[in-house]
């Protein structure tokens, strides 16, 4: 029964680390991120900041 208690904190907790850290890559990509815009030709040009949303 103990054992149970123990896996439950711990995936309960990896869950909750796991969430937190993409909520927080997601905030960083929309206020200060980068992105990538894809052309035609092939090439590709990394832009920054608000330049994505563009």
């Amino acid at each position: 029964m103990r054992w149970k208690r123990v896996l439950l904190a711990t995936g309960l907790g990896t869950l909750a680390i796991f969430i937190a850290v993409t909520a927080y890559r997601e905030y960083q990509i929309r206020t200060q991120g980068w992105c990538v815009r894809f052309f035609p030709d092939g090439s590709k040009k990394v832009l920054y900041g608000d330049d994505c949303w563009k």
